[in-house]
């Protein structure tokens, strides 16, 4: 019998189960087929279902072996808090109030990576990123929520095979997008978005399709994610960090109670999704605003992968409404820093309690129209820049004035910096209340800088971070009666700081909502964070183990070299009876206007090269359809360029990564010929000599721009040695350069130690030993 969409809320298929367990599909198979206990699925259809509860009470029994843990998963671990954390948005209150956000598995990792990466380029062509991610993000929801129409999908890839099925493939998915979203209530265009894509071939565009499809729930936001982390974007483009947001619906709601969330600007749906994990799926009603119906598009597709059918908008008929129909009981918003983006008559008409923003910067417009969307009583928790809350632009301090005046700052927490993947801006979450009293006569300030968890170049914040802060100020909002300096006390042993501070203090003749000048030491300014000199200690005692671990390794291979003529065997020749010498290609053929910045296959010119190698971004690109045209050009790895046009440089060496990539008309290629003896490393190696470097720089043209030909390159002796010794040379020169790069790492880590300590030693902080 097929059971009625309300009954399927609380269902899984076998799949759902493997991907938010983190297990092989044919994991959950043997364990029906080997366990008696496994809970007996219902049909609906053809389709088996089993319900989420059971499943959890099954798979708390079941630890997951130590080697196959997960990064932050602790030993102990079951395959239950997997299941949980990934789909806990979909089970009942009383199971477990959801914290994290859903599992990523490794090889969704390394799906995004490859999507993102030059595949991304290879699809879209001269199209924008964001309808390269409108296209997996669509992909992977229908995927996995709707198989019947994806099976359409898969039909159609399975009968295309060159570049005239491509745009039959990308209207087929345009108007699945289409469809998916008008049935959702979202009006966005996402057809035309995708109709933009210009795919460089079939295959491209199959593979991203099918890469994408491969992926679990968990890759959808690491897409988005992606995507926000690329250079160039603004502000109004991050995407809000989960734990952050995270953090922000554990401050001011409560998981069961029936509620509804607004985030006035939504980005990618982060704060709203967060929102519905805590308050357990269908007890709350969430809204979101946008200005941008890409975004709009983003953030229903995110939504609707978790479950919820949310109330999304992208036009307001203006910018700040006045007067709103219908409050809300709670705000989660991380709205643009900095930034004045108000089209028409902009905050002029909007409502302003608390003073009129100054033109330029809509900070504290944004604080307003939170507080102003709330029912008497509500709460907002809004992500605002650190500086924001000492600014010294006097209609700025006057409003922050009012705020505290008029019992709307409840608490400011400043979380650690480098949470966002585009900025290092450090942001602070000010939690506000629409209320014409309150019920604490002081403001909690907490600095909690130094939580979270270095990934790469980002800090994390993760559930133990996140349930300190959270210990800490939800007795706080709670109305909790106990002595103020009780929540310094809890937040020192959880490794920050909190003080509460009497309102009339606070406003003073600055009125700084800033939480470091309250936690500050004496009249010096705020004492400095010890997780940056913690960090500066980590990184400076890493640096120095790569140093002894390759010291070490140079003693055992005993890697050196002694004085004398050596073995005979040497050769000498000419250049050109080496290698291939391929000049780029004339500027007649590719001018500057044939150039973009943006998408396509990536242009060498001399500023490219640094020390040997190539940058790993350049600033010049060639479409890829112009780049059909110029294969003659092409690199390959271990190729060698040199400066044709210009100061002479030192020749770099091609990656593997670079493959593919072109000659400008600036530089010429090396390529060493098959029949010859000589390793191309050591090649490279004896064309960045002082004595190669000068005889390149005095055979080039002197003219206005120097200019060296491939001819008179072509006669550039080189002297080599039997090809074993070339190998050994170049082993013990890469040796060297190793620990060359190592003992620079590890200067530069004792210098930022040092300049951290100096501020702790000289605050009084620390004191030496």
């Amino acid at each position: 019998m097929q059971l009625a969409h309300e009954e399927q809320i609380g269902l899984v298929t076998r799949t759902q189960i493997a991907e938010r367990a983190g297990v092989e599909r044919p994991a959950v198979s043997n364990w029906a087929r080997r366990h008696r206990d496994f809970p007996t699925p219902v049909r609906s259809g053809d389709t088996e279902l089993f319900h989420e509860a059971e499943i959890a009470r099954w798979l708390m029994n079941r630890t997951v072996p130590q080697p196959q843990l997960l990064e932050g998963e602790q030993a102990g671990t079951t395959y239950a808090d997997r299941f949980r954390r990934a789909g806990g948005d979909r089970l009942p209150a009383e199971s477990k109030a959801v914290r994290s956000a859903p599992h990523i598995r490794a090889e969704d990792k390394k799906a995004v990576d490859q999507l993102m990466d030059r595949l991304a380029d290879r699809v879209r062509g001269p199209a924008p990123m964001a309808d390269f991610v409108n296209l997996c993000l669509i992909v992977m929801y229908v995927r996995h929520a709707d198989p019947e129409r994806w099976s359409r999908i898969e039909e159609v890839m399975s009968a295309g095979q060159g570049a005239r099925d491509v745009q039959s493939l990308l209207r087929s998915l345009g108007d699945m997008a289409q469809d998916t979203l008008r049935r959702n209530g979202d009006r966005t265009d996402m057809r035309s978005s995708l109709l933009q894509l210009e795919p460089r071939s079939w295959d491209d565009l199959a593979t991203a399709v099918r890469t994408a499809a491969g992926t679990g729930v968990g890759a959808f936001q690491l897409v988005w994610e992606s995507f926000s982390a690329r250079d160039g974007l603004q502000s109004s483009e991050f995407c809000s960090p989960v734990g952050l947001a995270l953090l922000s619906a554990a401050l001011v709601l409560t998981p069961g109670q029936q509620t509804t969330v607004l985030d006035p600007y939504m980005r990618g749906g982060e704060m709203l999704a967060a929102a519905y994990r805590h308050i357990g799926g269908a007890r709350g009603t969430v809204y979101g605003e946008t200005l941008d119906g890409r975004l709009q598009a983003v953030a229903s597709l995110y939504l609707l992968h978790l479950g919820v059918r949310p109330k999304l908008t992208s036009t307001r008929s203006d910018r700040w409404p006045p007067n709103r129909e219908h409050g809300v009981d709670v705000v989660l918003t991380n709205p643009p820093f900095n930034m004045s983006d108000a089209p028409g008559p902009g905050r002029r008409t909007g409502n302003w309690p608390y003073g009129s923003p100054p033109q330029g910067n809509d900070n504290f417009a944004w604080v307003q129209y939170a507080l102003g969307a709330l029912v008497p009583g509500g709460r907002a928790v809004v992500v605002m820049p650190v500086k924001a809350g000492n600014s010294v632009n006097s209609a700025e301090r006057e409003i922050r004035r009012a705020l505290v005046r008029g019992w709307a700052v409840e608490c400011v927490i400043t979380v650690p910096s480098h949470l966002f993947s585009a900025t290092p801006v450090p942001v602070s979450l000010w939690v506000l209340r629409r209320a014409d009293h309150s019920v604490r006569e002081g403001i909690l300030f907490v600095d909690a800088q130094e939580l979270g968890t270095k990934v790469r170049r980002r800090r994390v914040l993760r559930d133990t971070d996140r349930d300190a802060i959270t210990a800490v100020v939800r007795p706080w909002l709670d109305g909790e009666q106990c002595p103020d300096s009780e929540y310094a006390v809890r937040a020192a042993e959880r490794g920050f700081s909190a003080v509460v501070v009497a309102r009339e203090v606070v406003a003073d003749e600055e009125c700084s909502l800033r939480p470091a000048d309250y936690l500050g030491s004496g009249n010096y300014g705020a004492a400095p964070g010890t997780a940056q000199l913690r960090e500066a200690g980590e990184e400076a005692a890493k640096h120095a183990d790569t140093l002894r671990l390759l010291d070490r390794r140079a003693g055992e291979t005993g890697s050196g070299y002694r004085t004398g003529t050596g073995p005979g065997g040497w050769n000498e020749t000419v250049l050109k009876n080496l290698c291939e010498i391929q000049p780029g290609p004339s500027y007649t053929r590719l001018p500057a206007v044939a150039r973009t910045a943006d998408a396509g296959i990536p242009l060498v010119f001399p500023q490219d090269l640094d020390e040997g190698r190539i940058a790993d971004e350049t600033r010049n690109r060639v479409p890829w359809k112009t780049a059909e045209r110029f294969k003659k050009f092409e690199l390959l790895p271990d190729d060698i360029v040199c400066v044709r046009t210009g100061a002479q440089q030192q020749p770099a060496l091609v990656s593997g990564s670079q493959a593919g990539w072109l000659l400008s008309s600036n530089v010429m290629r090396l390529r060493v010929r098959l029949n010859v003896e000589i390793d191309p490393l050591y090649l490279h190696a004896y064309l960045s000599l002082r004595y190669a470097r000068e005889w390149m720089s005095h055979r080039a043209a002197a003219t206005a721009a120097p200019s060296l030909s491939s001819a008179a390159l072509g006669h550039l002796p080189v002297r080599f040695p039997p090809l074993g010794q070339q190998r050994r040379s170049v082993g013990l020169l890469g040796e060297l350069g190793r620990r060359a790069d190592a003992y620079a790492s590890y200067a530069s880590a004792l210098d930022r130690l040092r300049a951290e300590l100096a501020e702790h030693l000289l605050h009084g902080s620390v004191e030496p030993l």
